[in-house]
């Protein structure tokens, strides 16, 4: 007899899915005799690793199933023949809304993320100081369509071996969360300088704005062995710093025009070290990044070379002397 099926849903941008991954796999720890059915974008389910009890569906709703009447027609045949005993909706979007739907009609148990709209307004305002953790927000629509999830994982960090190589992942999609490639280029020349290695991380488009140093330009087939390598990586509020995460890779998260009180920050305990601006009132400007600044000058993206360097040689596993970084 096949096991029980959870069916989880999200599409969306590759760091939100990358969040959602560890959860997925404390669920099936939680619940080891269901087996988890994942739903995302198939470029997406590309970057996620291999897990004996989630099964990853990479479905086209940009393409094959952009009309809603086929993605209607696909939850309909999928819920049918596959009869899930839960439906997990993490995304809350008019991609999965058809689906929750007929979950529901069917008397399927549904558990539905919360966006909480009007706290990250109030959170933008100054009126609250944190929001809810994005993944305690994911284990709750567990919860709520029966499967409790034990969050945050209490397992400790997976030992590290050292290293002479730093990941570089200057680059986000929203200017207010990219780093100044030229100050990247800086800081892979002070690690080259010590003896190291340097790795540059994002989409070959992204590539075109390095100014130098020579350095390693990662290709998507070396990417899982270059988070496994790595000694330390250099990220931004984006899917790299959730991808470090993941991979268990030392990271250093660049916060500007975003903060990690907004609660897109992964879990990696003991291993993650963050960097933000000094006092800007006007920072943080957005929730998720913005590509417009208030004052024309993107101030909150500069930030001090010393609390990076400080921050590296906090959580970096390496024996590359630092001194001069």
């Amino acid at each position: 007899m096949p096991s029980p099926r959870i069916a989880v849903v999200r599409f969306s941008a590759l760091g939100d899915v990358v969040l959602l991954w560890p959860v997925l796999c404390a669920l099936s720890e939680a619940h080891p005799t269901h087996r988890i059915t994942f739903f995302t974008r198939p470029r997406i389910a590309e970057h996620l690793p291999t897990h004996p009890n989630i099964e990853v569906v990479g479905l086209d709703v940009d393409q094959a199933y952009a009309s809603p009447v086929a993605l209607f027609l696909f939850w309909w045949g999928w819920l049918r023949s596959t009869q899930p005993v839960a439906w997990v909706d993490a995304h809350h979007n008019v991609r999965t809304w058809s689906g929750t739907w007929l979950a529901r009609r069917m008397g399927i148990p549904v558990g539905q993320i919360q966006k909480h709209r009007g706290d990250r307004k109030s959170f933008l305002r100054r009126e609250i100081p944190t929001l809810r953790p994005v993944q305690e927000i994911y284990a709750h629509a567990c919860a709520q369509a029966g499967f409790p999830v034990a969050w945050p994982p209490v397992a400790p960090p997976a030992p590290r071996t050292s290293s002479d190589l730093l990941l570089l992942a200057p680059f986000a999609a929203h200017a207010s969360k990219r780093w100044d490639v030229e100050d990247a280029s800086k800081l892979a020349s002070r690690w080259l300088a010590c003896g190291g290695r340097v790795a540059l991380m994002g989409h070959p488009n992204e590539f075109e704005a390095w100014p130098g140093p020579p350095v390693l330009l990662a290709q998507r087939e070396e990417e899982v062995h270059l988070w496994a390598e790595a000694a330390v990586a250099v990220v931004m509020d984006s899917a790299n710093q959730h991808l470090a995460a993941l991979h268990g890779t030392p990271s250093v998260t660049l916060w500007m025009g975003t903060a990690p009180e907004a609660g897109f920050v992964p879990h990696h305990p003991g291993l993650a070290a963050h960097v933000r601006p000094g006092e800007l009132p006007c920072a943080p400007c957005s929730i998720y990044g913005t590509s417009m600044c208030s004052r024309g000058d993107f101030a909150c993206r500069k930030l001090s070379a010393q609390d990076i360097a400080d921050a590296i040689r906090r959580v970096a596993r390496t024996d590359v002397d630092l001194s001069a970084l």
